[in-house]
């Protein structure tokens, strides 16, 4: 009875008879991410990336009430935001005041603060979130934000000043905060900038000193043709997509790691000659096709279900994200990075002589 082949088996049949020559093909993969990045910038040249909230930063305006949770103030009812029918209310006037300067509420909480000055436990705030226009600048944001508390304190029925006196709270007001991200984003980018110059830092330390070329090169490609498909498929670019392409470093280090040390397995071995480097290139290729297709099998498999079990539009499109990144390190890892070293790695011929 004939042994049954495994498709495991036959996988390795199959890589084994290939005739295929990466190296030899690099250029047609070269082209097609080429073209892929000057649509990329083409694109983001006319209409930008699709930056998600987390780049426009977010505004919030307070409307504090007294121990009791009313809104009160001069000639106007009150407001129990404790009581369904007085929060629906209360956020009724809000949100018309935000719809007449073209805004809309992002998030509303209401909190409970604690007053220690004034030694008032249970003061109540109604906390309303939105999000800053891209076009303005943060002082006409800010401006803005200032025009929509006077417009409140109008709507509510607030004296003219900052503040007014209200039953339990002595300092209950309407006040407007101006936030944005960009400390924490330009912190993140910074912290993935400096990882980037330590792991070429190591490869050069690991290898040869003319293996960081290879590496800034592939660092380079990956990180430019994921830029390219974001701005192509207009995925949103938020906090989150930072963590992504901290991902994809991570990936791109591991493929390069295993790739040099597979290379050195090999010409050191004899399999194939260290001198030729286009054959070494093609060989290592050759040699990874199973673990490179297993590894971001299974990290496709994850990014698909991190899109299925979104509970949010910021979660989908970080699974998005996150599936490009898989898709640019598996082709970077199969089909750019080989073509780097064939062309720029010289191999050392002769052993180096110890001091």
């Amino acid at each position: 009875m004939a042994k049954k082949i495994t498709i495991n088996q036959k996988f390795d049949r199959a890589i084994e008879k290939s005739n295929f020559n990466f190296y030899k093909n690099f250029k047609f993969f070269a082209i097609a991410s080429l073209v892929l990045i000057i649509i990329g910038a083409f694109l983001c040249g006319f209409l930008g990336f699709n930056l998600g909230t987390d780049f426009m930063g977010v505004s919030t305006i307070k409307v504090y009430t007294n121990a009791e949770g009313n809104t009160t103030g001069e000639n106007i009812q009150s407001y129990d935001i404790d009581t369904a029918e007085g929060y629906n209310d209360a956020l009724q006037i809000i949100s018309n005041t935000l719809a007449g300067f073209d805004t809309s509420i992002n998030s509303v909480q209401k909190t409970t603060i604690n007053i220690t000055a004034q030694n008032i436990l249970g003061a109540k705030a109604l906390e309303i979130n939105f999000y800053n226009n891209a076009s303005l600048s943060q002082e006409e944001q800010i401006e803005k934000n200032g025009q929509i508390k006077t417009a409140l304190m109008k709507a509510f029925g607030y004296s003219t000043g900052d503040s007014v006196v209200v039953e339990g709270v002595s300092d209950a007001k309407i006040v407007s905060q101006y936030n944005n991200n960009s400390t924490i984003i330009y912190s993140a980018i910074i912290a993935l900038i400096v990882s980037i110059v330590f792991a070429i830092i190591y490869l050069v330390c690991r290898y040869e000193r003319t293996a960081f070329v290879t590496g800034f090169f592939t660092f380079l490609h990956d990180i430019v043709l994921l830029f390219a498909l974001l701005a192509i498929t207009r995925v949103p670019v938020n906090l989150a997509t930072i963590g992504v392409f901290a991902f994809s470093f991570f990936m791109t280090c591991i493929n390069l790691i295993v790739f040099y040390s597979k290379s050195k397995e090999m010409t050191v071995g004899g399999a194939v000659d260290k001198t030729n480097a286009t054959a070494v290139a093609n060989a290592v290729s050759k040699n990874n096709i199973k673990l490179n297709f297993y590894l971001y099998l299974v990290l496709f498999i994850i990014a698909i279900l991190i899109m299925a079990f979104s509970t949010s539009s910021t979660m989908l499109f970080t699974g998005v994200s996150l599936l490009l990144a898989v898709i640019v390190n598996y082709y970077s890892a199969q089909f750019i990075l080989n073509g780097f070293y064939g062309i720029i790695y010289k191999p050392v011929k002769k052993n180096r002589k110890l001091v």
